[in-house]
C-alpha cells in the first residue's frame, strides 16, 4: 500500500485512521472540522447502521478523543459501512503520486435530483485523496470536481441503481470527500481531466471507490441477472407473481408449491444464461435511454406512450422468448403481453417485453416439465 511520504493508515471495523508526520493542507465537506484546515489525522468513524444524533460533531470530538487525535487537527467523518473493508488505490503519473481511501456502501444509493426517501439502512462513500503536490487553492477546488467525477463513474461502471428510483445512481445521500496535499513536489495550478494530476486523481478515485464496493457490499461487475433485476425493483417474489397470475392448473400437476418449485428451478436456469441476461440487460439499457429521449427519431414523450410504430421491444421479447422455450416460449409470450400480469405492467416498453418474455419463456418450460415433455 504506497502511500505519500510520511503518511500512514490503519483501520479497524470501528474506524479508519489516516496520521501525518507533518500537516497536510485539506480541503473536505467532514462534519468535523470541514472546509479548509491544516491537519494531521483524518479519522473516519463507523456508526450503527440505525444511527440517529442531534450533535453529530460532538460524537466525533468523543471518537477523536478516545483514539487520541487532537480535536483541533484531525478532519473527521461518520460511516455506517465497515471501515476494515475500505477500497485502495495510488496512481503515479511522473513525480505526482495520488493515493485514494474510500469507505463505501450504497444501501442508500441516490439519482443527483431525486425525490428521496427515508432510509432505515444508511449508506455512506467517504472519499479520501491525497497527493504529494503543491496545490493552489483553485487546483484543490478543481480536484474536488474531478474525484467526483471519477467517483460517479465508479458507480456506473458497476451499475449501482438507486435505492429511490432505480434509476442510475450517482452518489449517495450522504457522500462527502476530502482533498489533501503534502505540499511536496511541484506546484499544479489545475486538476482537470487534461491534466497528469487530474488523470492521476480520477483514476485512483475511480479504483479505490469500485474496491470498496464490491469489499464491503458484495457487487460484483458479474453479478447474477436476477440480482440486477432486484437493484432495479424487480424481485424473484414478482416475476413468481407473474406467472401465477396468469397460470392455468390441473390437478395432475400436483400442489402449487410443486409448481412454484419448478418455475424458481427453470427461472434460475433461464437467467443464467449469458445470452438471455444479454438480451434482458439490452433491453433495460435501451428503456434508460428512451426515458431520457436518446433513441433517434423518438423523444421521451413518444417513447412513454409505446407507439405502434416501435416494434424492437417486441423483437427483444420474441428473441428472449423463443431462445429459453422455442415456439412454445414464443406463444406463451403472446399471451403474457396481451394481459402484461403484476410487474409486468407496470414497466416501460422495452422492460415489459422483456421481463414479459422471460416469465413466458419460464412458464412454457414450467408447462412442459408437469406434462413430461421435459
Amino acid at each position: 500500500m504506497r502511500l505519500p511520504h510520511g503518511v500512514t493508515l490503519q483501520a479497524t471495523r470501528g474506524s479508519l485512521t489516516v496520521r501525518s508526520t507533518k500537516h497536510v493542507r485539506v480541503l473536505s465537506s467532514a462534519v468535523l472540522n470541514g472546509g479548509w484546515r491544516m491537519a494531521d489525522s483524518i479519522l473516519i468513524q463507523k456508526v450503527p447502521k440505525n444511527f440517529r444524533c442531534d450533535n453529530p460533531l460532538a460524537y466525533l470530538l468523543r471518537a477523536a478523543a478516545r483514539t487520541h487525535l487532537d480535536a483541533n487537527t484531525t478532519v473527521g467523518f461518520l460511516t455506517a459501512a465497515d471501515p476494515s473493508k475500505f477500497g485502495f488505490s495510488t496512481c503515479q503519473i511522473g513525480r505526482i503520486m495520488v493515493s485514494t481511501v474510500a469507505t463505501a456502501g450504497t444501501s442508500n444509493s441516490a439519482r443527483a435530483g431525486e425525490p428521496i426517501k427515508i432510509s432505515d439502512s444508511p449508506g455512506t462513500i467517504n472519499t479520501l485523496v491525497l497527493t504529494n503536490t503543491r496545490m493552489t487553492d483553485g487546483c484543490i477546488v478543481n480536484a474536488l470536481q474531478t474525484a467526483t467525477e471519477a467517483k460517479t463513474l465508479a458507480l456506473r461502471e458497476l451499475d449501482i441503481r438507486s435505492s429511490n428510483s432505480g434509476g442510475e445512481a450517482t452518489c449517495t445521500t450522504s457522500d462527502a470527500l476530502v482533498i489533501g496535499t503534502t505540499n511536496e513536489g511541484a506546484v499544479c495550478k489545475y486538476a482537470g481531466a487534461a491534466t497528469e494530476l487530474g488523470r492521476a486523481i480520477a483514476e485512483s478515485v475511480r479504483l479505490a471507490v469500485r474496491d470498496g464496493i464490491t469489499k464491503h457490499d458484495k457487487i460484483l461487475p458479474g453479478r447474477s441477472l436476477l440480482q440486477r433485476l432486484y437493484e432495479r425493483g424487480i424481485d424473484t417474489k414478482d416475476l413468481e407473481d407473474a406467472f401465477f397470475e396468469k397460470y392455468i392448473h390441473h390437478q395432475s400437476f400436483g400442489s402449487r408449491n410443486r409448481v412454484r418449485k419448478r418455475f424458481r428451478k427453470f427461472l434460475e436456469e433461464a437467467s443464467s444464461d449469458h445470452n438471455v441476461a444479454a438480451l434482458v440487460l439490452a433491453a433495460l439499457r435501451i428503456e434508460d435511454d428512451g426515458c431520457l429521449g436518446l433513441i433517434p427519431g423518438l423523444s421521451e414523450k413518444e417513447f412513454v406512450r409505446d407507439p405502434v410504430s416501435l416494434l424492437a421491444d417486441e423483437l427483444i421479447g420474441i428473441a428472449i422468448s423463443n431462445y429459453i422455450a422455442g415456439s412454445k416460449g414464443l406463444f406463451e409470450y403472446v399471451r403474457f403481453d396481451r394481459r402484461k400480469p403484476s410487474v409486468i405492467r407496470r414497466l416501460g416498453p422495452f422492460g415489459d417485453d422483456a421481463i414479459g418474455a422471460l416469465v413466458a419463456g419460464v412458464s412454457s418450460n414450467v408447462y412442459s416439465s408437469l406434462l413430461g415433455k421435459r
